[in-house]
C-alpha cells in the first residue's frame, strides 16, 4: 500500500496541497506583501526542497517580427526564494507565514494584461504542487502623483498595455505604456496628439520615458506625420523630493518640459 501510494503521489495523486492567503487585497510596487501558505501533507510523506514565489505577467510581441500579428508572451518578473528544506508528514497542515516587498518594475493593473503571483514547491520524486493567485496592484504613490499632475494638465489615459521592447541594462523583455491624450478642453488640445510614457519607479524617485507627438496641420503636418519627425523622445527624473512637492508642482514641471519642446 505504501509503494501504491508513493507512486501515486509521484503523478499527482495524493500530493502536497497549497494554498496561498494574502493579507491584502491590492497591492504596491515597492511595498512589503505578507500572508500564509496553507499547506496539508499528502498520502505519503514527503520532502520539499524549496518554497518560491514567482511575479508574473503577460505582454505583447510581434509574431515572426510582423508587427501587425501579435501574440502573448508570459514573463516571469521576479523570483522570490521563502525557504527550503520541509518535511510534510502524512495529512499534516501547516501554515508558513511569509513577506516580501513587491518589486518596483511590476506593471500596474490598468489595461488588459493579468498580473499574479504563483506559489511553488520542490517536491521530490513528485509532481510539483502549486498555486496561481491574479492580484491587484496599485500605482506607487510618486507614479500616481505623475498620473495626477498630467491630468491637471488636461490629459486622460487612452490605453496602457504591456508591450515588447527589449532594453539594454533591464533584465525585463517589455515595458508597460501608458498613452494619454488631450480632453477636448484641455491646455494642449491644440498642440498635442499624444502622450507616451514610461515609467521606471525605484526607491529614489521616478524615471520616465517620454513620446511627445505634436499635433500637426497642413501640408507640412503631413510631411511630418510621414517623417515621424513630430515625435520627441525624451527621459526625464523626478526625485522623490519633487514628487512629494504634489501633483501641482510636478505639473508645472512638465509644462515647462512640453512648452520647451513645442517651441524647437
Amino acid at each position: 500500500m505504501s509503494f501504491f501510494k508513493k507512486m501515486m503521489a509521484k503523478v499527482g495523486i495524493g500530493n502536497i496541497e497549497i494554498d496561498t492567503q494574502f493579507h491584502t487585497e491590492a497591492f504596491i510596487p515597492g511595498e512589503l506583501v505578507e500572508g500564509v501558505i496553507v499547506a496539508k501533507g499528502g498520502s505519503v510523506e514527503q520532502k520539499v526542497d524549496r518554497i518560491y514565489f514567482q511575479i508574473m505577467t503577460e505582454y505583447l510581441k510581434p509574431a515572426n517580427n510582423d508587427a501587425n500579428r501579435m501574440h502573448r508572451e508570459t514573463v516571469v518578473i521576479a523570483n522570490i526564494l521563502l525557504g527550503e528544506s520541509f518535511v510534510f508528514e502524512p495529512g499534516e497542515s501547516v501554515e508558513i507565514p511569509f513577506h516580501f516587498v513587491l518589486p518596483h518594475e511590476t506593471p500596474i493593473s490598468i489595461g488588459v494584461s493579468p498580473i499574479w503571483i504563483r506559489t511553488g514547491m520542490d517536491v521530490d520524486n513528485a509532481v510539483d504542487p502549486s498555486d496561481r493567485d491574479p492580484i491587484e496592484v496599485l500605482a506607487h504613490p510618486h507614479t500616481s502623483v505623475i498620473f495626477e499632475a498630467l491630468e491637471e494638465l488636461g490629459f486622460h489615459l487612452h490605453k496602457a498595455e504591456n508591450e515588447y521592447y527589449p532594453q539594454r541594462n533591464y533584465h525585463l523583455p517589455f515595458i508597460q505604456n501608458f498613452e494619454f491624450v488631450p480632453y477636448q478642453n484641455g491646455e494642449y488640445r491644440s498642440s498635442v496628439d499624444e502622450l507616451e510614457l514610461v515609467f521606471y519607479p525605484d526607491e529614489n524617485g521616478v524615471e520616465v520615458l517620454l513620446e511627445f507627438d505634436r499635433r500637426t496641420r497642413g501640408f507640412g503636418g503631413l510631411l511630418s506625420d510621414m517623417l515621424d519627425t513630430d515625435e520627441s523622445h525624451h527621459r526625464f527624473f523626478f526625485s522623490v523630493d519633487e514628487l512629494e512637492e504634489g501633483a501641482e508642482s510636478v505639473a508645472d514641471q512638465f509644462r515647462g518640459i512640453f512648452d520647451d519642446l513645442l517651441d524647437r
